[in-house]
């Protein structure tokens, strides 16, 4: 799984202060032709009313994980679709981005702590991505 980073919580991942994900995540497999900070953004939905993001932004920072309880992620449908879930646009409500250039599945996790093995992985507007940090289940160290 794996979820852009605000660039405000960058730091306090790093640094400890932040223990969770929460919100809205999506599946590896799903973004692999979402590869610069613009279709990430484009693809996400991340230009959102008080989103820290634009699209010209030169680099993002995602976190990912593996998935171990899938319980844990919920499609997010709406009451068109037969669900529950009421949030402010981008949100679609039909378990999809609202992207008209990638079809980008959208799941839900309320806040669960970070598992161990998990990675911060940094894009650039160059298609380069790498790993940045990677968490051992207490602290977040540099990748190698």
């Amino acid at each position: 799984m794996q979820k852009v980073i605000p660039p405000r919580l960058l730091v306090p991942y790093l640094a400890g202060q932040r223990t969770v994900i929460s919100g809205y995540v999506y599946r590896v497999q799903d973004c692999v032709r979402l590869t610069t900070p613009a279709q990430l953004f484009m693809g996400l939905d991340l230009g959102f009313d008080g989103s820290e993001l634009a699209v010209t932004v030169p680099e993002l920072y995602i976190l990912r994980w593996f998935a171990r309880d899938v319980d844990t992620y919920v499609v997010p449908y709406g009451p068109h679709m037969g669900g529950d879930w009421n949030d402010s646009p981008p949100f679609a409500g039909n378990g999809f981005t609202t992207s008209r250039e990638h079809v980008v599945p959208q799941f839900h996790t309320m806040p669960m702590p970070i598992p161990p093995g998990a990675e911060i992985i940094h894009v650039t507007i160059d298609r380069e991505e790498r790993p940045f940090a990677l968490y051992d289940g207490l602290t977040w160290r540099p990748a190698p």
